[in-house]
């Protein structure tokens, strides 16, 4: 071979080389679904902003405003309708806009309940979190995930509900998930938010979790994640712009999100459950406890202070099987100024006597460490998994001998605001008994017992309530 081929030889492979990096390079770049949550029209979002200015009261006292405000609010809503027959864009940007003015003007509430994690917290948020505490000490709410919508053996419903088919009644407490958003269509996302809106109307909680795709798209199970996600999402790493472009989209769809008088949903959000296990790419072993502390509170420090959310409750949920000892429910705990809600997700293996001894210890502890920190304890995911996969609900009178009565029967663990079951797919994956299923009648006994709180006998959680506290 020349000199001059071999020359040209090592050109070519260089260039291929580099051609070939570049490929795995693009093919690594987060991919995000930034198409504008163009879900809600001007209009709406106008008559939305007017409810709020029509419905809030000017003064001093609990729940008031201060009149400065409500005219800063004013200004925003005749501006936005300056924008109604431009082009798209801009009425988008005017929809952001006074969706933003609507949420700074819900921040500056006259309130004395304080401490929450967000001291800028609107008042249906605050109400919520002050009427929990009140609940817990002589009640629980129950509550499901994707209640409505699709159940075993049907779908696109928003009205129906497989509990609610069993009992007469929708849940009290309505979970459902952030990943909607960034997987979803537009046709999705409208569905996703008219469910939500569907059940607040209703006087319903809300919470919602986010199975959350790593930044390279590959999936939010840790199975086929062959790097660490979490230190390059933070600050100076390679993907922290991108989270916060997620960030964003959050905040964007969290403020459409009114209520009948203008009022923002308040929500409680629940990210990186179960962080103590291996099947998330946030799980324990794919950072380390600083890193996810660390993640945790820029997460809340973004969507608090950057993006001005104000309607949300934090809540800290680890796997109640993952730990052996009290102490370490506290591991990667962000700290009392970031948690809300001390919470624990359970899912009972046999229901023999050990394993509802091991469940109810752990919700004691968690019960202990919020009355610690004057916080809120939950059961924030619970369920039957004895059949995983192949059949549910499979322990006998799981209802009422593993989540009720272990509950209920002792001073402390009754002390809980709250018990949520996972969803019903199908007859293979469901945490709910449907119509004809063997669980109905225990169901039903739950349902009637005076400590659980469904939907038809909830108080309204966002108003004050001085004289029930």
């Amino acid at each position: 071979m020349t000199f001059k081929k071999m020359i040209k030889k090592l050109f070519l492979l260089t260039v291929t080389l580099l051609f070939l990096a570049n490929c795995q390079e693009i093919n690594k770049k987060p991919i995000i679904h930034l198409k504008p949550l163009n879900i809600v029209s001007l209009d709406r979002v106008i008559q939305d902003a007017e409810n709020l200015y029509t419905y809030s009261e000017t003064g001093n006292s609990e729940g008031q405003y201060l009149a400065e405000s409500r005219s800063v609010l004013r200004d925003a809503i005749d501006k936005a309708k300056l924008s109604i027959k431009c082009s798209a864009k801009q009425q988008y940007e005017a929809e952001v806009s006074l969706s933003e003015a609507c949420m700074i003007f819900e921040s500056t509430v006259n309130s004395q309940i304080t401490g929450l994690v967000d001291e800028c917290a609107t008042k249906e948020t605050r109400y919520l979190y002050e009427n929990l505490k009140r609940i817990a000490s002589n009640k629980m709410l129950f509550g499901m995930h994707d209640a409505t919508g699709y159940g075993v053996g049907w779908s696109d419903d928003d009205k129906r509900s497989d509990v609610k088919d069993v009992c007469g009644s929708l849940p009290a407490l309505f979970s459902w998930d952030m990943y909607t958003i960034f997987k979803g269509n537009k046709k999705k996302w409208v569905s996703f938010r008219n469910r939500i809106l569907d059940a607040y109307n209703q006087r319903g909680i809300i919470s919602i979790c986010w199975h959350q795709y790593d930044p390279v798209q590959t999936e939010f199970s840790s199975q086929s994640i062959k790097y660490k996600p979490i230190p390059q999402m933070l600050p100076g790493g390679k993907y922290h712009e991108y989270y916060k472009t997620k960030l964003k989209k959050i905040a964007l769809f969290v403020k459409t999100l009114r209520g009948e008088s203008g009022e923002s949903v308040p929500i409680i959000f629940r990210p990186y459950h179960e962080q103590n296990g291996n099947w998330f790419w946030w799980g324990k072993t794919y950072r380390t406890e600083l890193e996810f502390i660390e993640f945790w509170q820029f997460t809340v420090e973004y969507l608090r202070d950057s993006l001005g959310v104000h309607n949300f409750i934090y809540a800290f949920s680890p796997d109640g099987n993952q730990y052996e000892f009290k102490k370490d429910y506290m591991i990667d705990y962000p700290g009392d100024d970031y948690v809300d809600i001390l919470g624990m997700d359970y899912y009972f293996g046999s229901g023999d006597a050990q394993d509802i001894d091991r469940f109810k210890q752990r919700v004691v502890h968690i019960v202990e460490y919020a009355e610690e920190r004057n916080k809120i304890a939950a059961i924030t995911e619970v369920g039957d998994r004895k059949g995983w996969n192949t059949s549910q609900l499979l322990i006998d009178k799981w209802f009422t001998k593993c989540l009720l009565n272990p509950v209920k029967n002792d001073k402390t663990s009754r002390m809980v605001a709250y018990a949520a079951v996972w969803r019903n797919e199908n007859e293979t994956h469901h945490f709910a008994p449907y119509p004809g299923h063997p669980s109905v009648p225990d169901f039903i006994e739950f349902y009637n017992d005076s400590f659980t709180v469904f939907l038809d006998n909830l108080d309204n959680m966002f108003i004050n309530n001085p004289m029930n506290r």
